[in-house]
This record gives C-alpha cells, structure tokens and sequence, in this order.
C-alpha cells in the first residue's frame, strides 16, 4: 500500500501535534496546578521565615519576637514567655491556608467601612528574616458568616482596594485573652515525701 506524500505530511502533523499535546498536558499541567495554589494562598513564605509578629486589635495589640524556632518571646503588652501553641495555629493560619474565593474583588477605597476594614477587627503584621513585612487587616464576616473579608498587603494610598475573602478561623486565630498568648507557669514538682524507714 502506497500513501501520497500529502497523507504522509498529514499523518505526521497530526501525531506532532497529538505528542504535543499529550507533553503540555503532563508537564505543564502540575505547573499551572502550582502556580494557582501559590495564588490561593494568602502568603508566599514559610513559618520558619517568620522573626516577628504584631496583632493590632481595637483596645490591645500584641507583639511577639522568635527567640529560636519554634520558640516565641511576649514583648508586648508584657515581657514574657509565649504560648507557642497559638502562635504556630496562626502562623499555620498565613502559611497554608488558600482564600475562600480565588478572585479579590475590588471596591472604592471609601467604602471600607462597609466591609469592616476603616476600624478592623484585628490587624496581623509578621516580619520575615529578610527584613520584609507582610501585612493582613481583618474586617467583617462575608454574608454567609463563613469567612471575613481581609485586605492582604494593601497599597499604602490608592483610590481603590482589592478585598479577599479568608477562612474565619483566622479570626479565632486572633481573638484570644492575653493570658492564653503567655507560656502556661510552671508547676514545681512536689518533692517525694520521705519514706519511712523501718
């Protein structure tokens, strides 16, 4: 059996271009998968890069330095030892989590107030060892009462602002008593009681 030479350029193009595809498909498409969790997620860095954290509330605000990894020093409102249990569900609460909606939506930088940002809830900076700062304002519950409408490292002026939608454990990573943020005292081991000696 004899093919034109037009079937064989045919027959070519269509199995280039089907192992074309068939490449983009297995190489590119974790690679696309990658790049929108990295968009999802609300920041870029990791836990161990973080040196310094500031959470700014209406009536309190809480600072806290790194003494070592995984280890946090209270600097204020007091100068003590850190719970780092809260510390790590929140730091967990920046790094791994991904917004509840992919797209931000946009609204007039007046028209804060409407999403609770004028007077936030609560306001997390964290420093990272580089020296770089990421900040993440807090402001009201969406509609639904499942998430909170947040501003991610929002522009210094601008006319408008774009609004993410978070998971509203990042509230309950924040709303917290001080005395839950400091190091649980501890306890002095009661001394065995001496034995009677017969």
């Amino acid at each position: 059996m004899k093919l034109s030479p037009n079937t064989l350029i045919i027959l070519g193009l269509a199995i280039g271009l089907t192992g074309g595809i068939g490449y983009w498909e297995l190489v590119g498409k974790p690679q696309r998968e990658e790049r929108q969790i990295q968009q999802a997620k609300l920041f870029n860095f990791a836990e161990k890069d973080v040196t310094a954290i500031t959470i700014i509330k209406p009536k309190l605000t809480l600072k806290f330095q790194r003494v070592k990894l995984g280890q946090w020093q209270m600097v204020e409102p007091q100068k003590k030892p850190a719970n780092d249990a809260p510390i790590a569900f929140l730091l967990g609460q920046l790094t791994n989590v991904e917004r509840v909606q992919e797209n931000d939506i946009t609204i007039p930088a007046q028209d804060k107030a409407k999403f609770g940002l004028a007077v936030p809830s609560a306001t997390i900076q964290v420093t990272l060892e580089n020296g770089s700062q990421h900040r993440l304002i807090l402001g009201n519950t969406d509609f639904s009462g499942t998430a909170l409408y947040a501003e991610i490292d929002p522009p210094a002026e601008a006319t408008s602002l774009p609004i993410a939608l978070v998971p509203i454990d990042l509230q309950n990573a924040v709303n917290r008593d001080v005395k839950e943020w400091q190091a649980p005292a501890q306890k002095a081991e009661p001394k065995p009681s001496p034995t009677p000696k017969p």
